[in-house]
């Protein structure tokens, strides 16, 4: 059984701070903990826009504080993001994802799981694990 509290993974290695600043995302289960999946919380500072982009991974988000809107590039249609929304990119779908004047915090989930060590590249994608394998490492894109 794992069991893990919010508070023991800050300022661990599992608390990954965005170089643009944009967010922080608190990483609870990764790849290594074999459940084929990961899991984090993940904040959306107060007005901030990101462009992400998961190519290689598919990913699920419920929100469970604060106020923002999803925007997709391939439609340009924006959805409004409130406590108990999810929004699922089953689609690898390039998006941008905004906080409104407060901070947004989510939950979210990644298919394949994260390694922990991802970070975005210019693209807005985490690389496929299996760059992760060889040790690729991306660059963050500064939005």
């Amino acid at each position: 059984m794992i069991v893990r509290l919010i508070d023991d993974i800050k300022d661990t290695d599992r608390e990954v701070f965005a170089e643009n600043g944009n967010w922080v995302s608190r990483r609870i289960l990764l790849q290594k903990d074999g459940m084929g999946f990961s899991f984090h919380e993940t904040i959306i500072f107060a007005n901030t826009e990101t462009m992400i982009w998961y190519k290689n991974h598919l990913e699920a988000v419920f929100c469970v504080e604060g106020e923002g809107e999803i925007e997709s590039l391939e439609d340009e249609r924006v959805y409004q993001i409130r406590p108990g929304t999810m929004y699922a990119l089953n689609n690898n779908d390039r998006h941008l994802l905004r906080a409104h004047s407060m901070d947004m915090r989510l939950v979210c989930v990644f298919n394949p799981a994260l390694t922990g060590e991802e970070v975005h590249g210019q693209d807005g994608s985490y690389p496929a694990p299996e760059e992760m394998e060889q040790g690729c490492s991306t660059v963050e894109e500064k939005y």
